[in-house]
């Protein structure tokens, strides 16, 4: 006990309470001071800032970046890793410049950019400002969307306050379907110009069999020293924000059993936890039947491996989606989600996924699983989002992009 009656506890709140309301002081004085330092500043028509809320060299900004580097176009990009990225020694091109969030020069690059290109909501959440030749592109960082995230459910206030500064700083959205422009324009995105481009990270779902995908696929299996004869099911949770990561854990065993008796062969579990559950990462490294990827960068490149995908309400299998491949859920805390974390925008009953809500229930769904039934449920749901997604969003996000930086 202090003098002043104040336990050891609550002395730590109040240090980590003052500590987080001097970040944030720091933050806004740095953002004041290079708002004048560099408005002022020509921006460079052949430069594009882009970055995800991640930090890695990741999701739909890295297609696009792929695509110009593939075109060998004239631009500078600019890419924003975050520290510990660096420190973990993330694989970068490069030929791509780095600068670390909230730094010194990320502030320079973000004023003197003709383009950013964003899959969130980071830059206004690293406290800049677009300038009025500026142009900034939303790719957001899912298929579909199966959460709801506006302000009516989402308990980070904070976000839903620089989400609402974004969207009103954003020129273009891409969209894969009818759905996502009346979701994009419903929330945050009321005046921004809906590109009807599919998603640049799903090309890559549509050129399986591709000479650049299947180099890429066997280097997965040889990271992982994974047999090109296994079988793989990608089994990626969600991020909960009110319950911890035990509620997600599957009977691994079990699962790979019933995989082997429906669908022959033999069969492993890829695990890959939200990167915000990556202190949960600690999987058992004796099964032979779990390979833990929590730490590869870019989902999109697992599931070009994966035979199989599995979630609970993560927005990654509406990617998956477009392989035509089985999914399945694993929802044994859907009523405590729904009402603690989330609601869905659509029932999760609508979607071709079968359902299980406890282990055994997925074994069972994953023993009697119906091929031709998948069929037909896939192309239900994919007539009801009024899905345009064709496998070339990368070349047309692309031409966008020529004609926007020669103006």
């Amino acid at each position: 006990m202090s003098g002043f009656g104040i336990d050891a506890s609550e002395g730590k709140f109040f240090q980590s309470l003052g500590t987080r309301f001097w970040k944030y002081v720091d933050r806004v004085i740095a953002y004041i001071y290079n708002y004048f330092k560099f408005q002022t500043k020509p921006i460079d028509n052949h430069k594009i800032m882009m970055l995800t809320s991640r930090g890695s060299y990741n999701c739909n900004p890295k297609a696009v970046a792929e695509e110009i580097r593939r075109q060998k176009l004239p631009y500078k990009i600019v890419w924003v890793v975050r520290k510990e990225n660096l420190m973990n020694h993330e694989n970068y091109p490069k030929n791509l410049k780095l600068v670390q969030r909230g730094s010194y020069d990320f502030y320079k690059e973000a004023a003197t950019s003709k383009v950013w290109i964003d899959n969130s909501v980071t830059f206004t959440y690293l406290f800049t400002h677009k300038r009025k030749k500026q142009v900034l592109i939303e790719t957001w960082h899912g298929s579909f969307g199966l959460k709801k995230f506006d302000e009516t459910v989402n308990n980070n206030k904070y976000w839903v306050k620089k989400a609402y500064q974004e969207g009103k700083m954003t020129d273009y959205c891409l969209t894969n379907c009818k759905f996502e422009e009346e979701l994009f324009r419903s929330t945050f995105w009321k005046n921004a110009e809906m590109l009807p481009y599919g998603h640049p990270r799903n090309d890559m779902l549509f050129q399986m069999d591709s000479k650049e995908n299947q180099k890429l696929q066997n280097s997965i299996r040889k990271k992982y020293h994974i047999d090109k004869d296994t079988h793989i099911l990608l089994y990626a949770p969600t991020y909960r924000e009110q319950s911890g990561a035990a509620l997600v854990e599957l009977a691994y065993d079990d699962v790979v059993e019933a995989l082997e008796k429906r669908f022959g062969g033999k069969w492993l579990i890829m695990v890959r936890y939200h990167f915000l559950d990556r202190l949960y990462a600690n999987l058992d490294k004796t099964n032979n039947n779990i390979v833990n990827v929590t730490n590869y960068p870019d989902i999109q490149d697992l599931m070009l491996v994966a035979d199989i995908g599995l979630t609970d309400y993560s927005s990654w299998i509406y990617d998956y989606f477009f392989t035509k491949r089985p999914g399945f859920l694993y929802v044994p805390d859907i009523d405590l989600y729904t009402e603690k974390d989330r609601e869905f925008l659509f029932p999760i009953e609508t979607t071709p996924f079968p359902i299980g809500k406890t282990n055994k229930a997925l074994c069972e769904k994953i023993l009697n699983f119906d091929e031709e039934q998948y069929k037909k449920d896939y192309q239900v749901f994919y007539d009801k989002m009024q899905c345009y997604e064709e496998g070339h969003a990368c070349e047309r996000l692309v031409e966008k992009l020529k004609e926007i930086m020669s103006e």
